[in-house]
């Protein structure tokens, strides 16, 4: 039906931008949209469950109108979020402000409608103001990546079942505005706009208007393919090219009538040529769609770079193929990428298994987890029974080494402090192998930790050579104390009077163990005299004299005097040669003349002590009977 030479749809379409206001979209997108709820999940974090309560208050939207006839609406949202932490007295509460983006587009439908198409939301649709520097920690990105997530989910389920509430009626409006008599069956009735051309343009060619098939590009084609960043092209079912757009000549360099035809092949790699024309014939011959990789010649610097091609074929009502649609891409940089990357992997690969190290990424926003090969074979664990999360792993660590693992992501995570840590994690066998991660987070431009990597290495053999190691090293120190007590041994002869025996050659560190061993005894036992023996001292040089001499100083700096005893002839010549001054040290024979001294000194002689047992054992003979007396 025409009004003045245009058709309803003609004019429906045109009158799009004066019917879609922006306060026409607003009112349709809080009609659609409405978001105001509560929620609740389970969050664990670091190990520990929470459970989310989050209450959701959508706002009045703001709607721009962008380019090409589309809206950008913005749906504020009020969030508080109730954090309840298993182990934690008081529940945490969040107040979030977030932003949900969406674009709509009005799209004309038949007969006389309008569609508002709702780009799929993605992630980045959800915005969150950005809070003081002070909040910004982990378990708040946690947060906002799970109610980010709990804002799509809705948000797309309520576009799922609004897709028929999109659509807006024009034709009563438009009656009643231009003041038309229309039949409604007919205006139900009228075929739907194309999807494919424009409303200014129009198949050209006899051909087509009488509905016959042509294998020959129209206008519109050409147009359509000049507009193609790509390299875009048709072919005849016979195989010759018939039609290049403007991406394939301006990447040679040549003229449509130098490339259409076979004119193409003269750009081909010789070696790819004879490749090339048996796929191409395959296809052409079995109606298989065409796909290939070749190379090409590149004008700009004579060089053959790699292009992936496909075809597909486009039939008529019988089936038979009238036009081949193809598209050639350039993809030598990427295939060096990717052989970079392959390079780099390769390397990666090999470090890691001759580092023996185990390799682990954590993706914190969508918390799951991937583990190498070496990982999964430090647990034992085949890939298909790994969880994946990091509750799978966090299940395996000993309980004893949570908390501190716990700490040391929350202090990496939260205060960026570099992250370390040797835990004991449980094998598939039951046993606990002992191993040490170290790993570095990255932060987004909100200061929001995405993303982890590191590595891990099993030490359970090094912890138990290092536990057998300090057991014998535990064992030799005893034994050496005991060779210490044995070769400076403190013997305390009479009540106040120490001897120490001196064995072997002297030497600084065994003289200052003889002066730890016998000044502690000395202030232990508070002794008056210190008998150092001598005896078994076979020869005395300078060194030895002095640490002899020094050792009588500190026992008389204690309150105590030093006695120095059996001198052997030879080491008295010694001590005349080398001109040492003993003279004001007291010397004596032997052990039993230091003794002597000793005693003396205290005010005991041996003969009173003799006299003394004497009156004893005749007090005993006085007390016995006479029997044993005569006995």
């Amino acid at each position: 039906m025409k009004n003045g030479g245009f058709t309803l749809e003609d004019l429906g379409r045109n009158l799009v931008d004066l019917a879609m206001t922006e306060d026409v979209i607003r009112r349709r997108a809080t009609a659609l949209l409405p978001v105001a709820r509560r929620e609740e999940r389970e969050l664990k974090v670091l190990g520990k469950v929470s459970r989310l309560a989050m209450d959701f208050h959508a706002g009045d939207p703001a709607v721009t109108r962008g380019t090409s006839g589309a809206f950008d609406v913005a749906i504020p949202h009020a969030l508080t979020v109730r954090v309840e932490t298993e182990g934690e007295a008081e529940a945490a509460v969040h107040k979030l402000t977030a932003t949900v983006a969406l674009r709509i587009t009005p799209r004309p439908c038949a007969p006389l409608g309008i569609f508002l198409d709702v780009a799929e939301p993605s992630a980045d649709s959800v915005l969150f103001a950005d809070p003081p520097v002070s909040t910004r920690d982990y378990l708040r990105g946690r947060i906002e990546e799970e109610v980010r997530r709990e804002l799509l989910r809705l948000v797309r389920a309520r576009l799922a079942d609004s897709h028929a509430e999109r659509t807006v009626d024009l034709e009563g409006p438009l009656v009643r505005a231009l003041g038309l008599d229309l039949d409604a069956r007919d205006a139900r009735d009228a075929p739907p706009p194309s999807r494919l051309r424009g409303a200014s343009v129009q198949p050209s060619g006899a051909a087509v208007r009488r509905g016959a098939p042509s294998n020959e590009p129209d206008a519109q084609l050409r147009l359509f393919g000049n507009t193609m960043p790509i390299q875009v092209w048709t072919a005849r079912p016979d195989g010759q090219l018939n039609f290049v757009n403007k991406a394939v000549l301006d990447y040679f360099d040549r003229t449509e009538a130098q490339i259409i035809g076979e004119g193409w092949l003269a750009m081909l790699h010789p070696d790819d040529v004879p490749r090339t024309v048996a796929t191409w014939t395959r296809s052409l011959e079995t109606g298989q769609p065409y796909e290939t990789e070749f190379r090409l010649l590149r004008a700009s610097d004579q060089m053959y770079r790699e292009h992936v091609v496909s075809a597909l074929p486009q039939r008529d009502a019988a089936g038979n193929i009238v036009l081949w649609i193809g598209g050639t891409t350039d993809v030598a940089e990427l295939r060096r990428a990717e052989a970079a990357l392959r390079r780099s992997e390769a390397r990666y690969r090999l470090f890691a298994e001759a580092s023996n190290e185990g390799i682990w990424f954590w993706n914190i926003r969508e918390d799951t987890t991937e583990w190498s090969d070496r990982m999964l074979a430090i647990i034992g664990v085949r890939r298909e029974a790994w969880g994946g999360t990091f509750m799978s792993f966090f299940e395996r660590v000993h309980p004893d080494d949570r908390s501190a693992l716990q700490a040391a992501l929350r202090a990496h995570l939260e205060e960026r402090r570099p992250f370390e840590a040797e835990l004991r994690i449980q094998h598939e066998s039951g046993e606990y192998r002992v191993i040490f991660t170290r790993g570095m987070a990255e932060w987004d431009e909100k200061g929001v930790p995405f993303q982890m990597a590191g590595g891990a290495t099993d030490i359970t053999e090094q912890k138990r050579h290092q536990a057998m190691l300090q057991e014998r090293r535990e064992i030799i120190e005893q034994q050496q104390e005991a060779i210490r007590a044995l070769s400076t041994p403190i013997i305390e002869v009479w009540k106040g009077v120490l001897t120490m025996p001196v064995l072997g050659v002297l030497d600084e560190q065994r003289s200052q163990q003889m002066m730890e061993v016998l000044l502690d005894a000395v202030a232990r036992t508070r002794c008056r005299h210190a008998i150092i023996d001598l005896t078994g001292v076979s020869a005395l040089d300078a060194a030895t004299a002095d640490h002899v001499l020094k050792l009588i100083d500190a026992v008389a700096m204690l309150g105590a005097q030093g006695i120095v005893v059996g001198i052997r002839p030879e080491v008295a010549q010694t001590v005349v040669s080398l001109g040492l001054d003993l003279s004001n040290i007291k010397t004596l024979s032997n052990l039993r003349e230091g003794l002597r001294f000793a005693m003396q000194s205290s005010g005991v002689t041996v003969e009173r002590r003799r006299r003394r047992r004497a009156r004893r054992e005749d007090a005993d003979d006085a007390s016995a009977p006479l029997s044993e007396r005569g006995g």
